[in-house]
């Protein structure tokens, strides 16, 4: 896969319902990106010109690998089909076949050997299957399934070898490898931050251990940050596949919370608001049954109002004097601890049109600093995907999309905090928190999606479109 990505530009027709509760920060008229996971913004990321997290769409730990048109070379027969050779007994049937040996083989897209740069046991590990069990193919084939899904994994197939004892087999997992380093240039803009770019640097195997070692710098008019992070999708030798991820990041741009709406907040000099960002998180997570899975970290982070992003001088109030933090200092310390979970029954996680995903969460702040935040902060969402062709624009997957999302806020809400509605993937015909905000919302928005370009491909040019 690599560089080469499918891309499509949507039509959506939008129908949408949303609230938000009565409660309105009077610092400002809140404004902020759109909210449809489990907290507003996950503290460390970066969030395009739709208040999307860029990492969500551009980091595959983030999502599950997308489907591949040459997967389906990936079923496995119910009974071993070989090559005879006079020299070599038949394969018995398989319910008399054990596996003698697990072994891995690199190829290239020809199908000839070639140095593989990932550690054997990082594929073997996802087959239920060792050496001394009976072949089972249905348990194969989900073994399979997973080794594709891997982020350094472009395609895998399986392949049986007899030995030289007639009830033994060795099971050989031929991997076609994905290129391992990513890099990802793309420019946007927003009202907040103007014109932007945003470099990334992933290497997603790391040491050959499927490992995502990641850096992601933002630069434009009126914003400066940058993102380290690391994940590593299943700690080694845990039978329960947990995972986890590091994060450290600085992020310095004004906030949409405090731009538009009825008036737009601006300091006693006159300058607009800035929010700085310095802190960092980590995360255990693990699958669970029935495609749930479940995640408990931290974060920290020194959240302060300045007037420009490089400046030592914070601003604790606007131009009225009301509060821009909850300390009277204007910088606040949030400490909090975060739970999630999330099943995802999509077809597709970059462009479904079947199935549907949950998604809920809960963040609790620890009182920490001058300010002593304590809240909890609980939200959901609801998406379903149905395939539906009412026009005939262009071939490809037309589907209808509802969702049900909303959250509330309990305690104390520093502005910067607060749920905000509006914008092109919350409530279209608004710009991002132009519908309101405040520390509770409900929102219901149904879609009808359809392709209008796919399958745009730049050969050999290491370029993404988002």
């Amino acid at each position: 896969m690599g560089f080469y990505q499918r891309w499509r530009k949507w039509f959506i027709l939008p129908l949408v319902l949303a609230g938000v509760g009565a409660e309105l920060l009077a610092a400002a008229s809140i404004r902020g990106q759109e909210i449809e996971a489990v907290s507003p913004v996950e503290y460390g990321s970066f969030v395009d010109n739709q208040g999307m997290p860029i990492e969500a769409r551009l980091n595959p730990t983030y999502r599950q690998r997308r489907s591949q048109p040459f997967q389906k070379q990936n079923d496995l027969p119910d009974v071993p089909q070989l090559p005879q050779s006079p020299r070599r007994n038949p394969i018995p049937s398989r319910r008399s076949i054990a596996i003698a040996d697990i072994q891995v083989r690199f190829v290239d897209e020809d199908g000839q050997p070639t140095p593989g740069n990932t550690r054997p046991y990082i594929i073997t590990r996802e087959f239920d299957l060792q050496p001394g069990d009976v072949y089972r193919p249905e348990v194969a084939q989900q073994g399979l399934e997973r080794v594709t899904e891997l982020d350094s994994v472009e395609d895998a197939t399986l392949s049986l070898q007899q030995t030289n004892q007639p009830n033994q087999i060795v099971m050989i997992v031929n991997v076609v490898e994905d290129s391992s380093f990513n890099v990802t240039a793309f420019p946007s803009s927003s009202r907040a931050k103007g014109i932007y770019g945003v470099l990334r640097l992933e290497e997603e195997n790391l040491g050959g251990n499927n490992q995502n070692l990641a850096l992601e710098l933002e630069a434009g008019e009126d914003t400066l940050g940058f993102e380290v992070s690391f994940t590593d999708p299943w700690i080694a030798g845990d039978p329960l596949r947990t995972g986890y991820s590091l994060a450290v990041f600085n992020q310095r741009s004004p906030s949409e919370v405090f731009i538009g709406g009825d008036r737009e907040v601006d300091l006693p000099n006159g300058e607009t608001p800035w929010v700085h960002r310095l802190g960092g998180s980590g995360e255990l997570f693990r699958p669970l049954g029935g495609n749930w899975q479940a995640g408990v970290g931290v974060s920290y982070q020194r959240v302060s109002i300045r007037d420009q992003a490089f400046t030592d001088q914070v601003q604790p109030v606007d131009e009225f004097g009301n509060p821009l933090s909850l300390s009277d200092r204007g910088q606040d310390d949030l400490l909090t601890v975060n739970l999630s979970a999330v099943q995802d029954n999509r077809d597709d996680t970059d462009y479904p049109s079947q199935g549907s995903n949950v998604r809920v969460g809960m963040d609790q702040s620890v009182p920490v600093g001058e300010a002593d935040i304590i809240f909890n902060r609980v939200s959901g969402s609801y998406t379903q995907y149905v395939p539906m062709e009412l026009f005939g624009f262009t071939s490809g997957d037309q589907t209808l999309v509802f969702n049900l999302q909303g959250g509330t806020v309990i305690g104390d809400l520093p502005a910067y905090e607060a749920f905000s509605l509006g914008g092109g993937s919350s409530v279209r015909g608004y710009q991002s928190g132009e519908v309101g905000a405040g520390r509770s919302y409900l929102q219901a928005t149904a879609e009808y999606r359809f392709p209008v370009f796919r399958d745009l491909r730049l050969n050999n040019i290491p370029i993404k479109l988002d």
